[in-house]
């Protein structure tokens, strides 16, 4: 006995505003999904991305998200290009930039130094200490930001499906999803 199942097309999502769906999944992973109804994604995206992001902040004792303004052109050994891949969490990133531009400006940190740049004693004391697990962890906050990069792009642009209207899917020509046969995959 053979069951018949047809299958529904998915459903449209509501993207509300767009360019602030992508603010709100840029400031907070998932919250952008969150405001657009789409709550299962939002979760998962905030409980990876946090998640992949604090992991690594932990295994670097907190020493590996800061920002230096350097000209990368006039010094580029310490110029802090993970940074701009870490940037893209949000604001759990964003203290570094704060301390960053406090620094340059002479002024003093707040937040207790929260990631503020650490000296070089400091930077240098944690690897013999920590080993691989610094670079480990510099590496988990860098994908978390590029993993919220795709994340921001979702919230902006929405799922990849529904992108075709209905009338078009169901007009499609007979021809197009022909299977090909032996004579005409060898012409």
């Amino acid at each position: 006995m053979t069951e018949s199942r047809s299958f529904s097309p998915p459903k449209q999502v509501d993207m509300k505003n767009r360019y602030l769906a992508g603010f709100l999944a840029w400031l907070i992973p998932g919250l952008g999904h969150w405001y657009q109804g789409r709550k299962g994604k939002a979760v998962l995206y905030a409980t990876c991305i946090l998640g992949l992001f604090f992991l690594g902040f932990f295994l670097g004792e907190g020493r590996n998200v800061f920002f230096r303004w350097t000209d990368p052109r006039q010094d580029s050994e310490n110029f802090r290009f993970s940074y701009f891949c870490q940037f893209f969490v949000g604001l759990p990133s964003l203290p570094a930039l704060i301390q960053a531009t406090f620094k340059r400006y002479g002024m003093d940190p707040i937040l207790w130094g929260y990631q503020a740049e650490p000296s070089m004693k400091e930077l240098f004391g944690v690897h013999p200490r920590l080993g691989p697990l610094v670079e480990i962890g510099w590496v988990n906050t860098a994908i978390a930001g590029l993993l919220n990069l795709l994340a921001i792009f979702d919230a902006f642009e929405g799922p990849a499906h529904g992108d075709e209207p209905e009338e078009v899917a169901k007009t499609a020509t007979p021809a197009a999803s022909a299977p090909v046969t032996s004579s005409q995959a060898h012409a």
